[in-house]
């Protein structure tokens, strides 16, 4: 007669063991979700670091302390994860003539920017198996590129219809400080303007006080848009949000990051207020109610995009761009209201842009789509770029 062997004991031991590496695994994935939202936003401040600094360059002293004070803004405003940098170690520009990786050499008037950041994260469940925290690293690269002569255009009509006027401006005191293009006509109405460039038209012009012209008033020719974006190039995850179908939000706001709307996105009520986002959507994007203040933001639509009521502030997220619609709607991007200041570029290349309202500014920035119609008195244009005759700057992430 064989022994009867009890074997509970061995069975419960290895129950334990299961216990214990199942509780490894779930603290395991929990702290690298922890380390992928970090590097996450990490690889954001850069970006913005990155640009910031190709904006100010040639001057590298003031790029320096550009891309510095973009660390420390998003810093205070995103304390769970600091983002460090040491200018001496963490930063490096670049010139004529040097290759810079994931682009080549730089040519005349090119210089670049790279900022690597680096965010220590602590581990939660890791700090069981003795582990304290991690350093997560990323790097962005910026190229800022350009003429250093007159630029080729702030307000550019693409359209070449002989019927349209591709640039239309009503009211008295426009500032420009950079040129007019339009693949046809153009229309300036009113008294006491100040563009310091040329205006360039094809077809016919109508401008009622050339006095305030520095530049020339000259026929063109048809030429391709000064700025190339692309849906592809913004349609890029991953997201830190993704919503199905249409989006409405009642509070008037959402959460930093990037957020991909496979629909519409309408928000209100007035005073919306937005910061450090990439929102892309299938349809429309609409803000109703005046107040809206969005920082660091850029939007990127299939449909048109409407700021209903009047707005106070705005600057853009992601490769100096602003507002981006692929409608072809004549009003695809429409801005009403007074006194609003704008960081950034404003692009309909199948439709039209409507900027209405007085005391308008924009600042490094420009209006390029097929048609521009501007409304209203005393608006100030500071150009694409830094505008006017220091050219036309490109400022791009290629890393």
């Amino acid at each position: 007669m064989q022994p009867v062997i009890d074997r509970k004991g061995v069975a419960g031991a290895w129950m334990i063991v299961a216990i214990l590496a199942l509780i490894g695994m779930a603290a395991l994935v929990i702290d690298i979700g922890r380390m992928t939202v970090a590097a996450q936003h990490l690889q954001n401040v850069v970006d913005g670091a990155a640009l910031a600094g190709a904006k100010k360059l040639p001057d590298r002293d003031v790029a320096q302390a550009a891309l510095g004070g973009m660390v420390q803004v998003n810093n205070q405003e995103t304390p769970a994860w600091p983002v460090g940098i040491t200018p001496q170690q963490d930063v490096q520009f670049f010139g004529e003539g040097v290759v810079v990786q994931g682009y080549g050499i730089l040519g005349p008037n090119e210089e670049a920017v790279e900022v690597t950041g680096h965010v220590v994260v602590d581990y939660v469940f890791g700090r069981i198996f003795g582990l304290q925290t991690a350093t997560v690293t990323r790097s962005a690269t910026a190229l800022a590129s350009g003429s250093r002569g007159r630029g080729s255009g702030l307000f550019f009509g693409g359209s070449s219809d002989p019927r349209e006027e591709g640039i239309r401006c009503t009211g008295s005191n426009l500032n420009v400080q950079g040129n007019l293009h339009s693949n046809t006509q153009v229309t300036v109405t009113g008294g006491g303007h100040n563009i310091d460039g040329d205006v360039e038209y094809l077809n016919s012009y109508q401008i009622n006080d050339p006095s305030g012209i520095a530049g020339d008033i000259l026929e063109d020719q048809v030429r391709p848009y000064p700025v190339d974006y692309t849906w592809a190039q913004f349609d890029v995850g991953p997201w830190d949000h993704e919503e199905w179908g249409d989006l409405r939000v009642q509070h008037g706001t959402l959460a930093p990051g990037r957020w991909r709307i496979h629909g519409d996105l309408e928000i209100q009520p007035a005073g919306a207020f937005l910061h450090d986002c990439l929102i892309v959507a299938d349809g429309e994007i609409r803000f109703n109610g005046s107040g809206v203040i969005l920082d660091r933001v850029t939007l990127v639509a299939a449909g048109p995009i409407r700021f209903n009521g009047a707005t106070e502030r705005f600057s853009h997220f992601q490769d100096d761009l602003f507002a981006f619609s692929l409608s072809s709607d004549r009003r695809a991007i429409r801005i009403n209201g007074s006194d609003s200041d704008t960081w950034g570029v404003i692009y309909a290349p199948n439709g039209g842009i409507e900027y209405n309202g007085a005391g308008q500014e924009i600042h490094h920035g420009g209006l390029v789509a097929l048609t521009i119609d501007v409304h209203g008195a005393g608006s100030t244009f500071t150009g694409l770029g830094d505008g006017g005759a220091g050219g036309v700057n490109s400022i791009r992430l290629i890393r």
